[in-house]
Formats: structure tokens, C-alpha cells, sequence
């Protein structure tokens, strides 16, 4: 781009440095790695303080919700089509699918919610989604502990496939960092984000192979099972039962994953902090 002085067009001048300043910003955000963990600690605590049995609904609620699901879509509407422990299989899915779901729905509330600390104090902005998609994080351990504990009863033996589920999530959750970042930010450019998100997800549901076989249905389809690759729940849910459930690893699945979570992680960063100086602004 050029701009006029004296009548002449110059090319625009920009900061030498400009590049550079990434490097300082990411410095400071690291430095402030024992905050992120220490606020998702207090607010761990924070959501089972009023409730009589505490941090035990970290484990019952996990529970309790994969109970009714099971009810629902494996005796009541019969959905496993003939899937070998649909309960293990619905358990993964649901677990991570929702894992994904918290993450960017809290994530577009980090910022719109902290007006007052940012007008307040002046810090890398980008923590706020990180500091939410920490506390997912914490929050899915005993989660995901239950997983572990359905697959054992129902008599999936333990194998070292189970050790890869907390590098399936490891993955995962850069990719929700980045859509934290992404929903952060285009909801204080669209207030309604909070509120479209839930029907997002519903539908985003259907269309992961949560609840049923994607083999089941795409009946060797080329183009749906591209399709299914190219999603990336439905790729973090097929690794995470891979880890668990046994079965092919399959590469192309693996690939779309990682590609997804690099790719939203520095796109999510780097549209988040374009904006930076605007997040105090009512």
C-alpha cells in the first residue's frame, strides 16, 4: 500500500519492528502461566461451593448424564446398531464431544464478562480464553476418569492404547484454546454468540457420530466419509475411542486432527489479539 505526501505516492512506512512485538506478548503470557492455573483452581472450587456433596458432582454428573443418554438413544430408541459396548462408545463420544463444547461456549463469555478487570488492568488479553479453557480442562479429569471406570466394568480389558486418551485431549484442547479465542472474540463483536452456540452444538451432535456409528451409515460413501474427516469432533471422538475401545487407527483421522488444532490454535490467536485494544471499549 503507498499513501500521498506532497502530491507523490510513497510506499507506507511501518514499524521495523512490528513483528517482533509477538515475541514480548507471548513472553508475557507465559509469565503469567501460575495466574491461568491459579484462577481455574479458585474457580473449580468456586462452582461446587454451595452444593452439599461438593467436588463429588465432578464425578456424578458425568455419570449421571451418560446414564441417561444410554437410556435414551441405547435401550429406549436403539441407536448402537449393532455396535459392540455402545455404552463405552456412547461414554467416549458424549465425554469428548462435550469437552469441545465447554470449552468454546466458556470461552465466548471470557471476555464480555471480565470488562471490569480489563478496564482495570492491563495484561495480555488472550489469557482470558485460556485461563476458561484451563479450567475445561481441570474440570474434565474426573470426567474422563469415569470413561476409564465404564470401560472396565463393562469388561473392555486395559491395554496401552488407554495411555494415548490424555494426548488425544492434550491435542484437543489446543483446538478448543482456539476456538475459546475465535468465540471470544466474536462475541463482543456479536452479543448473541452466547445464545446461538447451544443450537450450534445440537446440531453439531448429529453430525459428529456421537450417538451412532458413522460406519453405519455412510456405507462406504466416499464423499460422506471425506466429509466426516474433515470434521474435527468427529475426529477427536473416533481417536478417543480408538484409546480405549481398540480397533485401526486410522492416519487420515489422526492427520485432520492435529492439522485442525495447529491451524484454529494460531488463527484463533493471532484474530483474537488483532483486537486487542478494543476488548475495553463498551
Amino acid at each position: 500500500m503507498s499513501v500521498s505526501i506532497g502530491g507523490r505516492d510513497v510506499p507506507e512506512l511501518r514499524d521495523a519492528h512490528e513483528a517482533e512485538k509477538l515475541r514480548p506478548y507471548l513472553r508475557d503470557v507465559w509469565s503469567r502461566r501460575n495466574y491461568i492455573r491459579h484462577v481455574a483452581m479458585n474457580e473449580l472450587r468456586a462452582r461446587q461451593a454451595t452444593s452439599v456433596l461438593g467436588g463429588l458432582w465432578h464425578l456424578l454428573n458425568p455419570a449421571l448424564t451418560i446414564g441417561v443418554y444410554f437410556l435414551v438413544f441405547g435401550l429406549i430408541l436403539q441407536t448402537d446398531r449393532g455396535v459392540e459396548d455402545f455404552l463405552v462408545f456412547l461414554t467416549v463420544g458424549l465425554f469428548v464431544f462435550q469437552y469441545g463444547q465447554k470449552c468454546t461456549i466458556d470461552g465466548a463469555r471470557s471476555v464480555v464478562t471480565n470488562r471490569g478487570l480489563i478496564k482495570a488492568v492491563r495484561f495480555p488479553r488472550v489469557i482470558l480464553p485460556l485461563t476458561s479453557t484451563t479450567t475445561e480442562a481441570l474440570a474434565s479429569i474426573p470426567t474422563f476418569l469415569v470413561a476409564y471406570v465404564v470401560a472396565a466394568v463393562t469388561g473392555i480389558e486395559p491395554t496401552w492404547r488407554w495411555l494415548m486418551l490424555p494426548f488425544v485431549l492434550a491435542l484437543m484442547t489446543l483446538f478448543n484454546a482456539g476456538s475459546a479465542m475465535i468465540a471470544g472474540r466474536l462475541t463482543t463483536h456479536f452479543a448473541d454468540t452466547t445464545q446461538l452456540l447451544p443450537f450450534a452444538f445440537r446440531l453439531l451432535l448429529y453430525m459428529s457420530g456421537v450417538i451412532f456409528s458413522v460406519d453405519a451409515y455412510v456405507d462406504n460413501n466416499p464423499l460422506l466419509n471425506t466429509l466426516f474427516t474433515l470434521n474435527p469432533y468427529y475426529c477427536f471422538i473416533t481417536l478417543g475411542r480408538w484409546s480405549i475401545m481398540a480397533g485401526n487407527l486410522q492416519t487420515d483421522v489422526l492427520v485432520s486432527a492435529a492439522v485442525w488444532s495447529v491451524a484454529l490454535l494460531v488463527v484463533g490467536f493471532l484474530w483474537f489479539r488483532a483486537a486487542e485494544e478494543t476488548y475495553a471499549r463498551d
